[in-house]
């Protein structure tokens, strides 16, 4: 079977080149993610000792991967595993056990899954969403959503809020532009990020806002430079961007930060429609830009970025998502061709639009990189147009792994296997698809411990007329869809989800979720009938450890504010205790929203700092006990959409003001302090000397509020 597999990855790649089975048939999708939802079914049912349900639906799987078989429109090498598939799932169901060995099998059907949505997606349409009466070849579409009536309201909405997020006015200064007043093109949708980052080490987080060109009436580029505001204390800011060597104009998407040369100071990385950034620091409130030279320029479209040390040998990596293979010719060229939901013309894509393959930079120890995505097992299988990315341990084996939202194509997750290499589970783990077995339009992602049970769980934000999606860990390699469940589907299916965090912004020591949102499309306001707009209201979700409930309208008067929102970066700017919020705005200053809570609960922060390589402990991941509740946080480059958040663990302890313990794991190594104090910030030194079991209370240092 695994032979059969690698083989069927080559006519996968074959017939995406060739453009194999141009007409599309859904019929095989929806049969294929069937087979998939058997075989999970079969697994829990396996796990749960009920053999005989897990017996009956192998044969229900099998039967459908044989009728998948037996398709002739499916190249013949596809049909043969299909059909040995088919047959090893009935032996497993004439021998059921509570241990299924469904991985090849399911391995399989993503394969085979990618090879069906890269052959149609050029001529699927979107039922009710888009239409485009007088289509050129090759044929565009929109963006994936459910289009359906919105899901019935399950949340908890309304009550009183303990957090309020006030705006704090007239620091953020710089607007940050992405093309013309009308988005013609796709490539004017996107917005940027934000990064939370102490550039200068005085101890206060200082805030970089990545820019785009502006495009005027005729269609000429404005440079407008990035800004990078350092925090001057007392919610006071100053756009420092030109001395520090960071105001280079481009058009800026995304950004993520860590130390690549482990000299102890925190770098950028910056993506670009073009070539990328690297601002090396240089220690004294200047960067150097040493792209070139260190080989990750890249080129194209790249959105989202993380750093990580996926090898671990010591030296972060780098991932690079990438959205479409376009010109400069098509984005100055671009006109609205698409009609959206019987209203207004709209730009065209992404659907039709060649999705661009995304990139891992390898770090050589010498400060540079090679590209080795193939190598490594991290080439797209199928063309997608990725957005967010972020780095997280989701099977908890101290491993590094890579989950990436794809717009209107499956997402990817990306398993490390503990050599370098990595490999593609995402259908065969629940997170590819929608509880539906559709793709959605990701934007952004994020991943955080929502119901304190030690998984890393995930959330994705999507399209308008479609729901974020958050996705439960099992602790068994596999997720399950519980956005229903968790009180989600209904009141984030209007809005167009950008920017998203779990944090726990009622210091409760319940992860919470905040979403950025904004719609692409500036002509729905012409249509009051649609009963959309383009500047939206973002969104505060505060979780109970099950469920979520809605608590936007009574969070304050940041949550009232209504612009088109993207990037959003999460950090306690002025070291109160508290998680305050960035969000980056089309055409438009970035929002600064101040987390005045008054609940009067407990924290802790920890900085960890970490002796060699690494210097920053990206990738670490820290767990804290208190009051007999252990909370997990990583320390992580990247995420959300296209940003950068505090690289501080941060945990809320709710009423509890005793002392407690804290572990952390980087890669397979552990350290272990006893009885820290709450409410302040610790510095943790990770020291090789130090890695046994035990209390290493002598590390601990408390910081100084600056």
């Amino acid at each position: 079977m695994t032979r059969a597999v690698s083989r069927l990855a080559t006519v996968v790649a074959i017939a995406v080149s060739l453009g194999l089975a141009a007409t599309p048939d859904t019929r095989l999708l929806e049969m294929d993610a069937e087979a998939v939802r058997l075989l999970r079914r079969a697994a829990d049912a396996a796990a749960a000792g009920d053999r005989n349900e897990s017996g009956r639906l192998l044969k229900e799987a099998a039967r459908q991967v044989e009728a998948l078989a037996g398709e002739t429109s499916l190249p013949p090498e596809v049909r043969r595993a299909l059909e040995g598939a088919a047959s090893g799932l009935r032996a497993q169901a004439d021998e059921p056990s509570r241990t299924l060995s469904l991985g090849p099998s399911m391995r399989l059907l993503e394969r085979v899954s990618a090879l069906l949505t890269a052959t149609t997606t050029t001529t699927l349409p979107f039922q009710g969403s888009y239409s485009q009466p007088k289509v050129a070849e090759p044929a565009y579409g929109g963006h994936a959503s459910a289009m359906g009536p919105p899901p019935e309201n399950a949340s908890a909405k309304g009550g009183p809020s303990p957090v309020q997020f006030e705006e704090v006015p007239g620091q953020l200064t710089e607007k940050t532009f992405a093309g013309g007043r009308t988005k013609d093109h796709l490539l004017e949708s996107g917005g940027s990020g934000v990064a939370l980052i102490d550039y200068d080490n005085d101890g206060r987080l200082d805030i970089y806002v990545v820019s785009a060109f502006e495009l005027d009436e005729r269609r000429q580029r404005i440079p407008h430079p990035s800004a990078l505001y350092r925090n001057l204390g007392n919610w006071k800011f100053k756009n420092v961007a030109r001395e520090a060597g960071v105001d280079a104009a481009a058009w800026g998407n995304g950004v993520c930060a860590g130390d690549f040369d482990g000299d102890g100071l925190l770098d950028l990385y910056v993506t670009n429609f073009g070539p990328n950034f690297l601002f090396r620091n240089n220690g004294d409130g200047t960067f150097t830009e040493a792209a070139r030279t260190a080989g990750v320029q890249a080129g194209g479209w790249s959105t989202g970025c993380a750093f990580l040390d996926g090898n671990g040998d010591g030296h972060l990596d780098l991932y690079v998502a990438r959205y479409a293979d376009v010109s400069w010719d098509d984005v100055v060229r671009a006109r609205r061709t698409m009609t959206w939901r019987g209203g207004p013309r709209v730009m065209v894509g992404p659907v039709g639009l060649p999705g661009a393959a995304d990139l891992y930079y390898e770090n050589k120890s010498d400060g540079t990189f090679a590209e080795v995505a193939e190598a490594r097992g991290l080439k797209d299988a199928a063309p997608a147009w990725g957005f967010g990315v972020v780095a997280t341990d989701y099977d908890g084996d101290g491993w590094t792994d890579l989950y990436v939202a794809n717009d209107s194509s499956p997402n990817f997750l990306y398993r490390s296997r503990g050599d370098g290499r990595f490999e593609s589970v995402g259908l065969l783990s629940g997170v590819a698809l929608s509880a539906e077995g559709r793709s959605q339009a990701g934007m952004g992602v994020d991943a955080g411990d929502y119901d304190n049970d030690g998984w890393m769980d995930l959330v994705v934000t999507n399209f308008a007329h479609d729901s974020n999606t958050l996705y439960r860990n099992l602790g068994n390699g596999l997720f399950t869809d519980v956005t229903q469940a968790a009180g989600l589907a209904a009141p984030t299916f209007e809005r167009m989800g950008w920017g998203t965090a779990l944090l726990d912004a009622d210091l409760d020591g319940r992860l919470d979720l905040f979403f950025a949102n904004g719609h692409i499309y500036p002509q729905v306001d012409d249509f009051p009938a649609l009963k959309e707009t383009f500047r939206q209201k973002n969104q505060l979700f505060l979780g109970d450890g099950h469920s979520f409930r809605d608590v936007s309208d009574t969070a304050g008067g940041g949550l009232q504010i209504a612009k088109s929102s993207r990037g959003l970066a999460v950090g306690d700017l002025d070291n109160d205790g508290d998680l305050d919020l960035v969000i980056s705005n089309m055409d438009d200053v970035p929002t600064l929203l101040e987390n005045r809570q008054r609940t009067g609960r407990h924290w802790i922060g920890l900085q960890l700092r970490k002796v060699g390589t690494n210097p920053f402990a990206i990738g670490a991941r820290v767990s804290v006990e208190a009051a007999g509740l252990r909370q997990v946080r990583e320390i992580r480059s990247g995420g959300s959409y296209l940003s950068q958040s505090d690289l501080r663990a941060h945990f809320g302890l709710g009423g509890y003001a005793g002392l407690v313990n804290v572990e952390v794991r980087l890669g397979q190594a552990r350290w272990r302090w006893t009885g820290l104090p709450v409410d302040r910030y610790t510095s943790l030194v990770l020291r090789d000397q130090d890695r046994i079991e035990g209390s290493r209370q002598a590390a601990a240092e408390k910081i100084e509020n600056p």
